[in-house]
């Protein structure tokens, strides 16, 4: 309720000298029209039409135009970074589909399935690893062809942005940190060394990539002028 009150306030001083020319326009037009030389006459009207009309111009068209112009920038800007970074945000998801391919002995999937010879993390939940090749690859070929679609706006981007950062949140908390709690929960000390030493080659290589993706998102959002874009992925323990 307090900008169109402050608003009303600003008008309102506005509308009185409006009002007050108004009424000196008319008893020129009227009543002093025949007592003033013909020039003076006409150079008084045209005066006062001028400085009516500006007044309205000011007062009630000026700064809905000045909005326009200000908002119509703004999303020309606003695309222009979606286009800018879009390459950019093109090569992280290309990293993370070559982090899923990787080599078994730095892909932590892998090294979840190969603990299932143990029967102490047996009751572990995680994907099985021919469920989560084929989900995530379906997954990111699907979006892979939804980027082939960018419209180059900010609003596109910003979906796309979300698409992949909800991809990549399912990743990281039914195949990373889900299982890893349950698995400290069961017992680190029961875990296999070559187990913690393959995660943990993974776990840098996946902490590096995560690190450089939420700087990526927070220079999205400082280039944007605020918070749109996710700034923190919950990492997976130790073991």
């Amino acid at each position: 309720m307090a900008v169109p009150i402050e608003k009303e306030s600003k008008l309102g001083p506005l509308a009185a000298i409006i009002g007050t020319l108004a009424t000196i326009l008319i008893v020129v037009m009227t009543v002093a029209r025949a007592s003033f030389p013909v020039y003076l006459y006409y150079v008084v009207v045209i005066l006062l039409f001028v400085a009516i009309f500006s007044l309205l111009f000011y007062g009630f068209l000026a700064h809905p135009i000045y909005d326009f112009i200000k908002k119509k920038w703004k999303i020309k800007k606003h695309n222009a970074l979606a286009r800018k970074y879009f390459n950019e945000f093109e090569h992280f998801t290309e990293r993370f589909g070559e982090l899923l391919w990787q080599s078994t002995t730095v892909n932590i999937p892998h090294a979840l399935r190969d603990s299932q010879s143990s029967q102490k993390f047996r009751q572990v939940f995680y994907p099985s690893t021919h469920d989560f090749y084929n989900h995530f690859r379906d997954l990111l070929d699907c979006f892979k062809e939804r980027l082939k679609r960018f419209d180059r706006t900010k609003e596109d981007f910003i979906l796309l942005v979300n698409e992949f950062d909800t991809i990549l949140n399912m990743y990281n908390e039914f195949c990373l940190c889900k299982p890893i709690k349950e698995i400290r929960g069961i017992g680190r000390d029961k875990v296999k060394e070559s187990f913690k030493e393959d995660y943990k080659k993974f776990k840098g290589a996946y902490e590096r990539f995560i690190g450089d993706y939420t700087d990526f998102e927070k220079k999205l959002n400082k280039e944007f002028g605020k918070i749109i874009f996710r700034e923190h992925f919950e990492m997976p323990e130790e073991l």
